[in-house]
């Protein structure tokens, strides 16, 4: 048996929540319940994720210039190719 829960959202998080369980031919509880089932409950889990993939990915250099690019750049270190 199931409890039921109340939560309170916003009415656009609410429309939203809606229009994907029809989608997916669900129920509003039904893909909130699939959301907390698949959700990390440890932070561990989290950086073990972080870990696997840490240095996995490079940086293209881009033909135009990018001005938000170039700032994440310097700020994180980010190394072109």
């Amino acid at each position: 048996m199931k409890n039921r829960v109340t939560l309170t959202i916003d009415p656009e998080i609410a429309s939203k929540a809606k229009k994907i369980a029809h989608a997916r031919k669900t129920s509003v509880s039904a893909l909130i319940e699939d959301l907390i089932r698949n959700a990390s409950v440890s932070p561990q889990l989290d950086k073990d994720f972080v870990e696997k993939w840490a240095g996995k990915f490079r940086v293209r250099k881009s033909a135009k210039p990018d001005a938000r690019m170039e700032y994440l750049t310097k700020r994180y270190g980010l190394a072109d190719e």
